[in-house]
């Protein structure tokens, strides 16, 4: 059932992120063609046109980030209240699937729709880069270099680090929401007021554990010399790690809890 679950959830958001894809592809395609072709020009152009193209730039690239985390934030949230808590929540938990299948089902489906968003936006990094270089007639070869990184232990660390992250930041607000329909009324305002308060206990908390805190600009550099040494590199994201997944789990756990005995549909 938990496949079947995880598939019909795949198939409900995938039209919405294609839309999501195609807006941000079409946007790196418009700042790259717009960046080189100013880039081109700068050295005759006047200094307003200069801070216009600028700013420009700047709204859609910043536009461009923020507008893809929101729109999957959204998708995200919108879909676990709507299908778990909402008129929709009486068919839902009326499935002939576990509290686990039904909750696992949309974690999984959020966790891989936010690390695709991951990878669209440096993705799309690389396209404007790309566009850019062919506008300008630069030599591109260079570009592709980026991928040499893959070969260094400290990116496999930095996208375990992001998976158990974003699995984390999920799981926070499936738990706000769920902790907000313990009460009667105005359960989305106190939703947001968990949110902020967990957001401010757990970062309080995870800061004695968060990569680089007790580390200086010598002690990194001497890892990045090293090339990311996997046995450095492992002891400085471990307990950062661990901490995570004691909140994956804590977190997981009262959500299952609250849907399974404190559900209150009304």
């Amino acid at each position: 059932m938990f496949g079947k679950l995880l598939k019909y959830e795949f198939k409900s958001t995938a039209k919405w992120y294609l839309l999501i894809t195609l807006i941000a592809l079409g946007l790196s395609v418009i700042t790259g063609v717009i960046g080189g072709s100013a880039t081109n020009g700068f050295v005759n152009m006047e200094t307003n046109s200069m801070q216009i193209i600028t700013g420009t730039l700047g709204i859609l690239i910043f536009g461009g980030v923020i507008g893809l985390y929101l729109s999957n934030y959204y998708i995200i949230i919108r879909r676990f209240y709507s299908n778990l808590y909402e008129r929709e929540g009486y068919l839902t938990w009326t499935l002939p699937a576990s509290p686990h299948a039904i909750i696992l089902s949309k974690f999984v489906g959020a966790l891989v729709a936010s690390l695709y968003c991951l990878f669209l936006l440096f993705l799309s990094g690389f396209i404007t880069i790309l566009v850019m270089g062919t506008v300008m007639g630069e030599d591109l070869s260079p570009v592709f270099s980026i991928f040499e990184a893959f070969s260094h232990s400290i990116v496999y660390w930095i996208i375990i680090w992001w998976i158990f992250t974003t699995a984390s930041g999920i799981l926070l607000f499936y738990v706000s929401i769920a902790l907000g329909q313990l009460f009667q009324n105005r359960r989305g305002l106190k939703a947001i007021l968990f949110f902020f308060l967990l957001c401010l206990v757990l970062s309080i908390i995870g800061t004695a554990v968060q990569p680089g805190r007790n580390m200086n600009m010598n002690d990194i550099l001497h890892l990045l010399y090293n090339n990311g040494n996997m046995e450095e590199w492992g002891t400085f994201f471990i307990p950062g790690l661990i901490y995570e997944v004691i909140k994956i789990i804590s977190m997981y756990f009262t959500v299952h809890y609250i849907s399974k005995y404190k559900l209150n549909l009304q």
